[in-house]
């Protein structure tokens, strides 16, 4: 949810440049206020994007800088910006008196697209000079060209830029305007993603010199996105100094071969280039400037922003306050002299250099506070650090646009970069390599100071559910005397303390909220979150997993910024000690070890499925849509039917709608259980269709299925169509068994439970097929959420314990009492209590005593308690509209499903127990709405009276108990189904140190829920059974005459009594305020899949 930061971010410098002398300055006239030149012809002088810039943002604004004040209104009406569908439509506005314009475009630009700004006519300036269509050197082709990134989403067709999987661009590159030399780091932009485990398939990224020797360099993959950043020294802490370069003059080969792209294809290519001689170089200093400096902020001529500081835009956590970045910076700039004026200069600036930040309150959406556990006040980011995980390669070029040689010269820094925060809980929200982030500047140089403006976004991944963004305008000044570098030289730092961990995950027993190896689950990654970036080489030999017989754990490794992701292959097992050994081989870029240290956990035991019973696996949730296999499908009307259930006269419950679904979100399925990774094939025991609107197929949807043990995730190649119709298909089996292929089974070998309602205790059930419609993208961040911890750890709907009260089990009661020393205990997490309304249920009008848990006078206080497994799916929206009487809260979906509970016994005396079996409760959908036009539920995210975080909802519930026994079965029914209830829900917001959410929920409002048991005529075969009622019913004492009596009329031909005796016997349940505690937590922020396979 919200954490307010950030900061960014470091760039270069530079001496303003050209060919033919030691060092340039500009020694024209310039504007005292601008420091632009007052002569020569009116021209633009800076776009932002640049011509010919790739991996541009799509919620980029667009900057065109002239160097005279122009006409907006001559902008609004002249300046075009060309899309994949024509001109975008946007809004003009005027910074620094007129000499800058932001162009706002109304929609954001599209995906891996190439864009072209140009002047249909040219723009006025405000003296009346006319400025024509911009003809960049850097590009034969009029206008500005500037090509978007690919989307982020995991979907083929959006995250490509390109055909088939290929090298897109890589900067520096021989033949191009930014050529390579003995300086250079090397990027590659890809057309597609690279696999995640490319290493582990085969995948090879050299660098390699003229006779195939590797050189020694450090490898950055994410994404798209490629880093090969070569280090000669042989010392870590020596990287990117004057001392590390390639050799002059050398050939050199950027080689990949066997590479796979997620999607399952693979690229080999060589790139040989010539590095060319840098030196001697010069090495300068440069301060990032203080806004504050001057008392007033001090704004960009760029684009009018305040300089270094930077503002997160996101739905989780609104728009933060600004932070501001500070530090210096140690620029290696190429020796002028050997660079023709048209040429570009190149620079460096060391991996290792850093800026720090102020720190930002973090609050959701901007306007709930988010509470520090350990303080229990406003949580707070502490520094904000941005750290170079690469040589930044930057380059200082003759302006492109003009070749009035007074023009301000342009800088181009390509940069990787890794963002951490001081406190723990930020840190782990926040922590991640940002690779290619690119600043596009100006530089000039008055009265001896080297100012560098620039302009870059960077969009950071937030809680691994949102991709945020943030425009930076970037300042950096150097003083360019001789004695002030000198100085800064002698005073340069060196890193020479290790990293130090911060928090981890599952966690110490001691972490908030305790004993987090409990809520751990097969799929789940160990993460590491330390204070500074780590050495993607260093992990392997520096971290290892052991079990507690002292085995390495073959397992996947993963390094993002200042965290190390861990999960072993086939994922953590129940029941397993597990320790995490760090030794001092683990190091940060600058070769310093961390710490010793041995990190322990165990997921909880499951017991053995010789001993203990077992059922079959449950899908918790299916989005989109409802996990119940339903009846009466009708895509005209919308209508996914209703589920299928074993009441009389059904199925009962409510008709579920055709849900809506994200074209840019994958199908996601979460199970009860962990799953057979090859029982899951995509194509036949799971299968994603496209439906015409009669329902008939018209082709399968070929994809991308991942793997995580409890989770399965289908990303489609191409988006899904706003207004088709499409269905995904879970196979299981009948017969109980998976000895047939394609049918999606556990790791016991059990097929999925598609049918609960009728019969939750049986195994498998038909094929889950569920319908949904394609629609339009959405800003609403998906957050799933799980209920753990449970009691009910292996899922089989049984507390495996000789009594409810057991301690000394596989699954322990563990409640806390109501007070200390009182019998009576609060529900533990995912927990209800239920009671009997009075301490008397009724038989034909006549009180009976009851009690659930035990025969009715008896003690037991343990036994009054139902386990659940359970899952939940919610969209956090963004502010309440309109805004509640008691203050600001932020709109949440709750995406209904249905969960499994265990068995509850009623006693009712003289007829003994009642045990309801497992019993499902399924949320309903809301009545639709103008805003809410399917139904969906909401809830709210606020802040209480005491500053707390919290979160409220109503949930209406239909509540099933199929398989409740009776005695005499055949002669009695009852009327537990599609029973409603509704919970009023509240409870706090807290956040764990490893950056996880945790919802804690209790019911605010007494339910009260009557079960009605009914008997029915019987046929001449069933009258033998009578007996048997009649003896249960003996044992009532008094009254039971009465009953007998009636039931005798109710089999008499003559007797004028009703066919059906309803209501025979009553049981008035309740479940008492504060009686349902729900405890759920989110995803974890890393995640590490466990296999991944493809339909072409």
């Amino acid at each position: 949810m919200k954490i307010r930061y950030f900061s960014f971010l470091a760039f270069a410098g530079l001496a303003a440049c050209g060919g033919g002398s030691d060092k340039q300055t500009l020694n024209t006239p310039v504007d005292p206020q601008t420091g632009e030149p007052i002569d020569g012809p009116a021209s633009l002088v800076y776009s932002y994007p640049a011509d010919g810039q790739r991996n541009v943002s799509p919620v980029a604004d667009l900057v065109l800088r002239f160097n005279v004040p122009v006409s907006l209104n001559s902008v609004q009406e002249s300046v075009e910006i060309l899309g994949s569908q024509g001109p975008i439509a946007f809004s003009a506005r005027s910074v620094d008196g007129g000499r800058s314009i932001i162009l706002d475009p109304e929609t954001e630009l599209d995906l891996g697209f190439e864009h072209t700004v140009t002047f249909r006519e040219p723009v006025e300036a405000r003296d009346g000079r006319l400025i024509p269509d911009p003809q960049s050197t850097l590009n034969s082709e009029p206008g500005i060209q500037f090509h978007t990134r690919g989307g982020l989403t995991g979907i083929a067709k959006l995250d490509s830029t390109g055909n088939g999987f290929t090298i897109a661009s890589m900067i520096p590159a021989p033949g191009s305007p930014f050529e390579p030399t003995d300086l250079s780091a090397f990027r590659l932009e890809l057309t597609e993603p690279v696999h995640p485990d490319w290493r582990a398939l085969g995948g090879r990224i050299q660098l390699l010199d003229a006779n195939s020797n590797v050189i020694a360099s450090d490898v950055l993959v994410k994404d798209r996105r490629i880093t090969v950043d070569p280090c000669v020294t042989g010392q870590l802490d020596q990287c990117g100094s004057p001392d590390d370069k390639l050799m002059a003059g050398g050939r050199y080969t950027l080689s990949v071969t066997n590479l796979p792209s997620i999607t399952g294809k693979e690229l080999s290519t060589n790139r040989t280039f010539v590095a060319r001689a840098t030196e001697p170089t010069a090495v300068q200093f440069q301060n990032a400037t203080d806004p504050a400096q001057g008392g007033e902020l001090l704004s960009s001529k760029l684009n009018g922003q305040v300089i270094n500081g930077v503002i997160l835009n996101s739905v989780l956590q609104g728009t933060t306050d600004r932070s501001t970045s500070l530090g210096g910076l140690f620029t290696e700039l190429a020796f002028a002299p050997s660079f023709e004026e048209d040429e570009a200069l190149p620079l460096r600036i060391p991996r290792g250099s850093k800026l720090v930040g102020s720190s930002l309150p973090v609050r959701v959406n901007g306007t709930v506070p988010v509470i520090d556990e350990k303080t229990g006040v406003l949580q707070k980011t502490g520094d904000i650090n941005v750290v170079m995980a690469s040589d930044a390669t930057g380059f200082l070029l003759p302006n492109p646009y003009t070749s009035n040689r007074n023009a301000p010269r342009h800088v181009r820094l390509f940069m990787d970069v890794a963002m951490n925060t001081e406190a723990a809980q930020p840190n782990a929200s926040l922590s991640q390599d940002l690779l290619h982030v690119e600043l596009v500047g100006i530089a000039l140089v008055e009265d001896g100071i080297l100012v560098i403006d620039a302009i870059g976004i960077v969009e950071p991944d937030l809680l691994g559910q949102e991709i945020t963004d943030s425009t930076i305008a970037f300042q950096i000044q150097a003083d360019t005397s001789v004695d002030a570098q000198m100085q800064a030289r002698e005073e340069r730092s060196v890193d020479v303390t290790g990293p130090e961990l911060v928090s981890w995950m599952p966690g110490d027993d001691s972490a908030f909220p305790g004993n987090r190896d409990q809520m751990h689950r097969p799929g789940d990654p160990i993460i590491l979150n330390f204070d500074e970036p780590i050495l993607r080489s260093s992990v392997a030999d520096g971290v290892g997993l052991i079990d507690n017989a002292g085995a390495s754990i073959e397992s996947t490794k993963m390094v993002d910024g200042t965290t190390v992701t861990i999960n072993p292959k086939g994922g953590l097992r129940h029941g397993v000690s597990y320790s995490v050994q760090l030794n001092s081989d683990l190091t940060d870029l600058a070769g310093n070890g961390s710490p010793s240290l041995s990190l322990g956990f165990e997921l909880p035991e499951l017991g053995d499925p010789e001993t203990v019973p077992v059922a079959s696996p449950l899908p918790l949730t299916t989005y989109p849509g409802y996990p119940c296999v339903t009846t009466g499908v009708n895509l005209a009307d919308g209508s996914h039917g209703k589920c299928v259930d074993a009441a009389p006269d059904g199925p009962r419950g409510d008709e579920l709608p055709i849900t809506p679904m994200p074209s840019d979100r994958p199908i996601v399925v979460v199970f009860s259980q962990s799953m057979d990774a090859d029982s899951i094939q995509l194509g036949s025991s799971f299968l994603v269709q496209k439906l015409d609107d009669q329902g008939e197929v018209v082709e399968n949807v070929p994809g991308r299925l991942e793997f995580s043990n409890q989770r399965i995730r289908f990303f489609p190649d191409m988006p899904w169509q706003h207004g088709v119709h499409y269905r995904y298909t879970l196979a299981s089996s009948t017969n109980g068994n998976c000895d047939l292929e394609s049918i999606i089974c556990s790791e016991l070998g059990l097929p999925l439970q598609t049918d609960l309602l009728v019969d939750p205790e049986d195994l498998g059930g038909p094929d889950l097929e569920i319908v949904f419609r394609g629609d339009e993208s959405t800003t609403a961040v998906y957050t799933p959420l799980r209920n753990l911890p449970v009691r009910d750890t292996n899922s089989n709907f049984i507390v495996d314990c000789d009594s409810l009260a057991g301690r000394d089990c596989l699954e322990p009661f563990n409640h806390e009492p109501v007070a200390p020393g009182s019998s009576e205990f609060k529900p533990s997490p995912n927990a209800a209590k239920l009671l009997v309304k009075g301490g008397n249920a009724s038989a034909l009008g006549v009180p009976v005593a009851a009690s659930v848990g035990c025969e009715p006078g008896s003690d037991c206080q343990e036994n009054k308690f139902i386990y659940q497994t359970f899952a939940l799916n919610t969209d956090v929206v963004g502010p309440v509209q309109p805004q509640p009487e008691n203050g600001e809260a932020v709109d949440v979906i709750l995406y209904p499903t249905q969960l499994a509970a265990t068995s509850a016994s009623v006693f009712l005396q003289g007829l003994g127990e009642q045990a309801t079996g497992p019993q499902i409760l399924r949320m309903r959908y809301q009545e639709p709405s103008e805003d809410n036009p399917v139904g969906f539920l909401r809830g709210q995210i606020f802040e209480d009276e005491n500053g707390k975080t919290r979160f409220r909802t109503v949930a209406p519930l239909l509540l099933d108990a199929p398989n409740l026994s009776l005695p005499a079965a055949q002669l009695l029914t009852h009327d537990l189904y599609s029973k409603p209830i509704e919970l009023e829900l509240e409870g706090p917001i807290r956040f764990f140190d490893d950056g996880r959410m945790q919802v804690s929920l209790l019911s605010q409002n007494v339910v009260d829920l009557s079960v009605n048991v009914n008997v029915r005529i019987p046929v001449l075969s069933d009258l033998p059974l009578i007996g048997d009622l009649i003896d249960a019913i003996n044992g009532l004492g008094a009254g039971a005459g009465n009953l007998i009596g009636s039931l005798a009329c109710l089999v008499d031909p003559g007797c004028d009594a009703p066919q059906t005796a309803e209501g025979v016997v009553n049981i008035p349940l309740q479940i008492p305020a504060e009686g349902v505690n729900l405890n759920f937590i989110s995803f974890p922020i890393k995640q590490i899949p466990t296999a991944h396979n493809s339909e072409l």
